[in-house]
């Protein structure tokens, strides 16, 4: 390999990588908690990636050669920053984080087949690494800082006002209903019917051993788990005597457990109740994380 084909493979890895550190460094915040001001050098989280996705297509800009020969140096203020012209900033006030991320994902991704598709040119290489590589990071190392701040320093009484613990667990209880259950439902389809407003599309969800990324992923393992039960329910073998959470609390983290309990009768029954614990934890009132495991079921 090249000494040039080894910086353009290097450049195609950075900007690879920080396409995926930028998702990751953005999952599970909205938009509210990204318009905070004063979050940032740049203002607001908003801000900052209203002018990352801006920087993106001035890099793309110039890979693509149609500003032959500008000087991009005399865009950037005395900081390095490209300055945003006031439409634009007043446009990118009306965009959501999601649609940002959208943008910048497909600008990005031009950017990286434009780099791969031709040899280093010394200036376009220097700008794209300047910008898209090293000011980038900065301006992620910022939004990373802000947001460690914000999970280390939660506010135990503003996490309670914004999740909806007690919502979703009616929710699941609602659910619990014999005739509900026991009726010709598909059960990963029910649950998406039924709590889909209360979990983020990535929430990760661990089942016993098992570890389920995704909310579709996550409501797939839970029926799984659930069919033998449904099943019997369905043929009658079985029936719901109880179920009801038994207990709630809320962690030193933040995160709000609850207990819950449910008797069957029935032919298989055992006249034991079984007893389990969710442990979930909120963000701008969706779940974006939740583990259950089983507890101990109580003597006869």
């Amino acid at each position: 390999m090249t000494p040039k084909e080894f910086q353009k493979s290097n450049l195609t890895v950075e900007l690879k990588a920080g396409k995926k550190r930028l998702e990751d460094a953005l999952r599970g915040l909205g938009d509210e908690q990204c318009e905070r001001a004063g979050a940032t050098r740049s203002g607001s989280v908003m801000d900052l990636l209203s002018e990352i996705v801006t920087n993106e297509f001035l890099a793309l800009m110039e890979v693509s050669d149609r500003l032959p020969g500008l000087p991009m140096d005399h865009l950037a203020n005395a900081d390095g920053r490209i300055p945003i012209a006031s439409g634009a900033k007043k446009a990118a006030a009306n965009k959501s984080v999601e649609n940002l991320l959208t943008e910048f994902g497909v600008v990005r991704s031009a950017i990286i087949r434009r780099t791969e598709g031709r040899e280093p040119q010394g200036a376009k290489h220097a700008y794209v690494v300047n910008v898209c590589v090293t000011r980038f990071n900065e301006q992620i190392d910022e939004i990373e800082r802000w947001r460690s701040s914000e999970i280390v320093g939660f506010s135990a009484a503003r996490l309670r006002a914004e999740a909806r613990e007690a919502e979703l667990n009616q929710a699941i209880v609602d659910l619990s209903r014999e005739d509900f259950l026991a009726g010709d439902f598909d059960l990963k389809s029910l649950f998406s019917l039924l709590f889909d407003r209360f979990y983020t599309e990535d929430f990760v969800l661990w089942l016993g051993a098992g570890e389920a990324n995704g909310r579709t992923a996550a409501f797939q393992r839970m029926a799984n788990v659930l069919e033998p039960i449904n099943t019997l329910l369905e043929m009658g073998l079985a029936s719901i005597v109880s179920f009801r959470a038994t207990a709630s609390a809320q962690d030193a983290e933040g995160n709000f457990i609850t207990d819950w309990e449910t008797l069957f009768g029935g032919t298989y029954s055992t006249g034991k109740a079984v007893r389990w614990r969710t442990v979930r934890a909120w963000r701008s009132r969706m779940v974006i994380a939740e583990r259950i495991e089983d507890l101990p079921s109580p003597e006869p």
